[in-house]
């Protein structure tokens, strides 16, 4: 009860009427507040910019001051209110809602602090919440919270318990600062995966070096969301080395974990658990196991969630397509393109689909003795971001191109288009990020010096051949659709015919 007199103190009556935060009785259709209107205006989109603003709540002008004055206090207003949030609606974890009511917990304890100095009623708060933060290792809040017992017992002249709470203190400061550490390795290592930045053997040492230095210190902290940071690294460094295999035991190692440790797992972390695997699952042909993983999983990741939904549908599409099952295929494509969302999107993205298209079409012809009829002026036209992407999708684009040619034995266009390609190889496709593309593209221009000759392909021995069939040996990017050492395939058969 002493608690609750005290804090009773603090919020009085006097500051409880001055309390600005927006609740739920601001929400009434009905106000003629111009919070509200600013709010509902920017909800439902009427409200875009600074102009659209003023003119909608004064006919007026953007540097109208009632307008100025009314966004800066309604962006005190909302920011308040998120320290208000109902933490079982906002986080779907525990460790979520735990972190979240435990750093709330800590500005609330700093403000007090700052307000009434460290007193009694701070040492009862932490006694009453310590726990919480022990339990889920939060060591950036226990060393504020132990920093808080230091400053009381200091100005109690608590010598004994000063020195007792010093060691604590010390510990978590140094178990914060290996946190920070850990975060800071993840991202300075990730940043170039991200980046346009060329994958090289070079960077791939640096990042494995980060991986081995964040493994270290994942090991003595014992706290799951650096656990997850170590998880993720691994899951970019192995997927752009192209070990598979190892980045298939870094996400059993992953769900093993939330399996063993419920209260770390998250929608998010199950996701991208999930879209790892499937990439491994495709990359290695395991095109059966894929689809089957993918049936189990229904439901895990929704249309509501585009972008993860995008990115697994991405994945289904092209599962279905190497294995040749067309019509499902084409049905990912529809759920995709037709998907409301998807219009807004940019342009990369949509001419993406555009570019997965045109692979369904041709592998339409060439599985059931199509015709290949499909209009390549208007495709190239249709994908104009992507074109000019001198790496990446351009090259998807150059070779679904040389596909059709060369299905319908247009020579000439091929034998004019070889030169451009050749100069295209010397110029952008020389690091890591692209060898499988030089190394198709090498075949091509072989090919070319024979005539493409159907005996000539067909008995070729060339290393090339060899390298791309090769697994867990270069990157296999985004871009490659379908297979190069299959698409080789397709381009000896269609020599043949």
């Amino acid at each position: 009860m002493d608690v609750l007199r005290e804090l009773v103190k603090i919020v009085n009556r006097k500051r409880l009427s001055k309390i600005d935060v927006f609740d739920k009785t601001f929400l009434n259709a009905q106000s003629e507040s111009l919070y509200y209107k600013l709010y509902e205006g920017l909800e439902s989109g009427q409200i875009t910019d600074d102009a659209s603003a003023a003119a909608y709540l004064y006919d007026s002008r953007e540097k109208d001051a009632r307008y100025r004055q009314l966004k800066s206090r309604f962006k005190g207003k909302i920011l308040k209110s998120i320290l208000l949030f109902d933490e079982d609606e906002v986080f779907s974890s525990e460790l979520g809602r735990a972190y979240y009511e435990c750093m709330t917990f800590n500005h609330i304890l700093d403000i007090i602090i700052k307000m009434t100095g460290t007193n009694r009623l701070v040492y009862e708060l932490i006694k009453e919440n310590f726990s919480k933060a022990q339990k889920y290792n939060f060591y950036d809040i226990l060393r504020n919270y132990s920093y808080y017992l230091v400053c009381y017992y200091a100005l109690k002249g608590d010598k004994k318990n000063l020195k007792e709470e010093e060691k604590r203190y010390l510990l978590y400061m140094e178990l914060a600062q290996k946190e920070q550490m850990a975060k800071y390795i993840y991202y300075s290592a990730v940043v170039d995966f991200v980046s346009a930045s060329p994958v090289t053997n070079e960077m791939l040492t640096e990042v494995r070096q980060k991986l081995e230095q964040l493994y270290v210190i994942r090991k003595e902290l014992n706290n799951p969301e650096i656990d997850f940071f170590y998880f993720y690294l691994a899951f970019s460094y192995y997927e752009n080395s192209n070990e598979l295999d190892k980045m298939q035991q870094v996400c059993d190692e992953a769900a093993q974990y939330m399996d063993d440790h419920p209260n770390t797992e998250t929608a998010t972390r199950r996701i991208a658990v999930l879209l790892y695997r499937m990439k491994a699952l495709l990359h290695t042909r395991q095109y059966e196991r894929g689809l089957q993983l993918l049936e189990q999983s229904s439901g895990m990741i929704n249309a509501n969630n585009f972008y993860n939904w995008l990115v697994l549908k991405e994945i289904e599409f092209k599962l279905y397509l190497q294995n040749h099952q067309l019509p499902e295929a084409l049905s990912v494509y529809k759920s995709v393109t037709e998907h409301k969302s998807f219009k807004q999107q940019v342009a990369q993205i949509t001419e993406k689909w555009k570019i997965y298209h045109a692979y369904w079409v041709f592998m339409d012809s060439y599985l059931n003795n199509g015709a290949y009829k499909f209009s390549l002026p208007k495709f190239l036209n249709d994908v104009p971001v992507n074109s000019k992407d001198k790496s990446g999708f351009n090259f998807s684009i150059r070779v679904v191109e040389m596909l059709f040619l060369f299905a319908r034995k247009e020579y000439n266009l091929i034998f004019h288009k070889m030169d451009a390609l050749r100069i295209y190889r010397t110029r952008y496709l020389n690091d890591n990020m692209y060898k499988r593309n030089h190394l198709f593209l090498s075949l091509l221009l072989k090919s070319e010096k024979s005539g493409f000759s159907h005996r000539t392909m067909d008995a070729a021995e060339w290393p090339e051949i060899a390298e791309l069939r090769k697994q867990n040996n270069y990157i296999i990017a985004d871009w490659e659709i379908i297979p190069y050492e299959l698409l080789w395939d397709i381009f000896v058969q269609l020599a043949k015919k």
